[in-house]
């Protein structure tokens, strides 16, 4: 089986975002900071107010 260079090919979006770890690395961390922060401002939003003795 033989390969040829297509230059009309265009390569797919998941192997482009593949091939840039830093940017797969940069997109977790905001992902995962986004979640937290969400996730810690709801909890805090939900506690119930405490009584002071």
């Amino acid at each position: 089986m033989a390969t040829t260079h297509d230059p009309q090919r265009q390569i797919p979006l998941g192997q482009r975002l593949y091939d840039r770890p830093f940017l797969l690395l940069g997109f977790g961390l905001v992902v995962m900071f986004a979640f937290y922060t969400i996730w810690g401002l709801l909890e805090l939003m939900w506690l119930p107010v405490a009584t002071l003795p």
